[in-house]
């Protein structure tokens, strides 16, 4: 027998041993096949079918890829299985590589287009799935397409272009959990109150027969914006935490350390123009360094930092850190803060230790179950104590946080039950306010921000998430029983717009009484916002910092009370500046209550001035005053969790 028979009599031998099972005297025999002729595009192939069937998903991923080359007429569909070897063997990163030189070779394949989308958004690089979940909302023709696509956008709040390919997906398969939920998010974010109610509705139905456990695909963030029932929030939280976060490490005891300042570390990414630092960052410069030791953990994104570190101080410890000498809210942190921790590019592990060395007393996080949070840090319990604040209205339960800061407004008594953290609160409000922020008053025609000069000018700067259809409904009664008022909303996409100007049509009012103004820096929007006369609530989700804006403002806002905590803080923020009286039983007398007001000139100038002169003596805008107040709360946590060390 010549050598090339000889060759071929063991390939054919080869495929009769795979063929009956003898996977691993198929792969020896290849061997000696290869041995005598090198790796031909064939003898790759079999080989990669025999790790397979072997479960040797990398030796089955290799084998495959290497054939690419010699094959060039097999190469997606060699690809492709290459791929998913990689897959099955958690090699996500080569698996990606590989598709991204298979989208070169063949563009616009579904399956190749597809798999890269899903791969980054799985990972959350949404910015880089984008190009591909464009594509694939072209070329997609599944179910499967369609959603992969609609919730990268959905992800980068491209709600108009995900709205068509959720539809598509919801026609296809209406009793899917996960796409009614993305579908139901879409419509409240688009303000299509109609459809949103519907869903809503859908929604409710099918939780409703799920029994005791829910069947939630949303993240608790979500749910807050279209429920105010506490116990589903926690529900909510615990599922959120449990698919994102995984397990938590135990508590672990605390010790104080005499003769040594409190230290306090503080985590966010909002360390930059931001609501969160522009609450925050006059608490940061007020802390008494004489008993506190702060620390800023940041894990600010990059497009979010400004300028190189390049001014340095030398601190106690001897350590050069960064000084800043602009106005910006992040120069203002990056000064304020005795350590800044830079844990940007640190997975949640090396964070961990990051934060454990530097021995801290109390670790607060900023963020709660918000975006770009890193709440994967707290499951490893880098810190004896750890307390949530200020940056999400509810429980973050789930994953290792010991204490929730708030105030009796926002979580009464009976609240307490759905809390996972023990509540620490504050005396008047606990939302943190800077009064160092620009003092605004009125000057020059309001026609310029595009308002009337005349009548009365309502506004509401909520996310139009917020902006649900029956507060719509009684927003537009309002504007019915106050004659040539008009209605003041923060710009959003076309498609709210129209939906809003046909539920305004709906309800008898002219969709030019809604005006739009651009979204504008927080010194330029205070300035023009002062212009406003009255600011109507949303719920059951309120305004949080577009409330404290209005009435720094000196604009009056009208809410009512709320269900939990996303719902009272308006309430909270009300009864810190001394305006009690316009918080209303319920949605009905909260639009009584805002005609009413409307249609009292005096009332209303006499509610202007009282917020004038708050801002010098209300609690809410009393900076120093909050920070004491704060301080004395993190230092009864400390004690407590001393005590139960003990």
């Amino acid at each position: 027998m010549t050598g090339r028979n000889f060759v071929a009599a063991l390939f054919n031998q080869a495929r009769q041993e795979f063929l009956q099972g003898a996977y691993q005297q198929a792969l020896a025999t290849v061997d000696r096949a290869s041995a005598c002729e090198g790796e031909t595009p064939d003898a790759l192939i079999l080989r990669a079918s025999i790790h397979e069937h072997l479960g040797a998903h990398l030796e089955a991923a290799r084998c495959y890829e290497a054939a690419m080359a010699a094959r060039p007429d097999m190469r997606r569909t060699l690809g492709l299985r290459a791929v998913s070897h990689y897959f099955e063997a958690g090699e996500t990163r080569q698996a990606l590589d590989l598709l991204i030189s298979l989208d070169r070779l063949f563009p616009r394949n579904i399956d190749i287009v597809h798999s890269i989308c899903s791969l980054y958004r799985e990972a959350g690089d949404y910015s880089r799935a984008l190009p591909f979940a464009l594509t694939l909302a072209e070329i997609g023709k599944s179910f499967d397409n369609w959603m992969n696509a609609g919730m990268v956008l959905i992800g980068l709040d491209r709600l108009e272009d995900a709205m068509p390919l959720v539809a598509a997906a919801f026609g296809a398969r209406p009793e899917d959990r996960l796409v009614l939920t993305e579908y139901f998010w879409c419509a409240l974010g688009l303000c299509d109150f109609p459809l949103a109610e519907d869903l809503q509705a859908r929604l409710e139905a099918a939780y409703a027969t799920d029994g005791e456990k829910l069947d939630i695909r949303e993240t608790v963030f979500r749910s807050l914006q279209w429920s105010g029932d506490e116990a589903y929030h926690v529900l909510s939280a615990i599922n959120t935490a449990r698919q994102r976060v995984g397990a938590f490490a135990a508590r672990r005891p605390y010790r104080p350390k005499p003769n040594r300042r409190l230290r306090i570390g503080y985590l966010s990414s909002d360390f930059h123009e931001h609501a969160t630092l522009a609450l925050f960052a006059g608490v940061l410069e007020a802390h008494d360094r004489s008993q506190f030791e702060v620390f800023g953990i940041c894990h600010t994104r990059t497009k979010d930092r400004n300028g190189p570190l390049n001014c340095f101080n030398v601190f106690p410890d001897g350590k050069p850190v960064p000084t800043f000498p602009g106005n910006t809210l992040r120069d203002r942190f990056l000064n304020a803060v005795d350590h800044f921790v830079d844990i940007l590019d640190l997975d949640d592990d090396a964070a961990a230790r990051t934060i454990a060395a530097l021995d801290l007393d109390i670790l607060i996080d900023l963020k709660g179950f918000t975006h770009n949070n890193r709440l994967g840090i707290f499951c490893r319990r880098p810190a004896p104590i750890q307390v949530t604040y200020l940056g999400f209205p509810g429980s973050v339960a789930g994953v290792g946080i010991d204490y929730a800061i708030t105030d009796a407004t926002v979580t009464p008594p009976s609240a307490q039950a759905f809390y996972a953290e023990k509540l620490f609160t504050l005396p008047h409000s606990y939302q943190a306010n800077d009064d160092k922020r620009l003092v605004v008053e009125r000057d020059g025609p309001r026609s310029r921000f595009g308002l009337p000069d005349e009548g009365i000018v309502f506004c509401s700067f909520n996310q139009p998430v917020k902006i649900r259809g029956a507060v719509f409904r009684t927003w537009m009664d309002v504007l019915k029983a106050v004659p040539g008022s008009v209605l003041w909303l923060i710009d959003m996409p076309a498609m709210a717009k129209a939906n809003l100007g046909r539920a305004a049509s709906l309800a008898g009012v002219q969709p030019e009484r809604l005006i739009f103004a651009p979204k504008l820096p927080l010194d330029q929007h205070l300035q023009r916002l002062c212009h406003a006369d009255l600011a109507l609530d949303t719920g059951p989700y309120n305004g949080h910092t577009t409330t404290a804006d209005a009435l720094w403002a000196a604009v009056p806002v009208v809410t009512w009370k709320g269900t939990s905590f996303a719902g009272r803080v308006s309430q909270s923020l009300l009864q810190a500046v001394g305006l009690p009286q316009l918080v209303a039983e319920d949605l009905q007398g909260f639009g009584r209550l805002a005609a009413e007001l409307a249609q009292d000139g005096n009332r209303l100038s006499h509610l202007r001035q009282h917020l004038i002169a708050a801002r010098k003596t209300a609690p809410l805008f009393d900076t120093a005053r909050f920070t004491r107040d704060f301080e004395a709360t993190l230092k009864a946590i400390a004690a407590d969790a001393a005590l139960q060390s003990s």
